[in-house]
């Protein structure tokens, strides 16, 4: 039988924090990759195919999934605050 497990408001803050660090490395990859775009001397039908790819989808993926990363670490952390609240009275 299953049994009901429980998070506590330390936890939920800590896994907030992996989150925003995560988001960070995300930022670094668009970077590094948009960095690397604009330094080659690269011409042709693939490379432009490529330049295509990355600006159309998958730095736009990329950015958003930053915007989730930040978002749900906000989240973790507002859910902390109100644990925190529920159950000791006090942010």
């Amino acid at each position: 039988m299953a049994g009901i497990q429980q998070v506590d408001s330390q936890t939920l803050r800590d896994t907030g924090v992996a989150f925003i660090n995560s988001a960070g490395g995300v930022e670094e990859i668009i970077g590094a990759v948009t960095a690397s775009i604009g330094a080659l001397i690269w011409t042709g039908g693939i490379a432009e195919q490529f330049n295509a790819d990355f600006s159309e989808q998958y730095k736009p993926m990329l950015e958003q999934l930053k915007i989730d990363m930040e978002a749900t670490s906000k989240a973790l952390d507002d859910k902390a605050a109100e644990y925190d609240l529920v159950f000791h009275g006090a942010v």
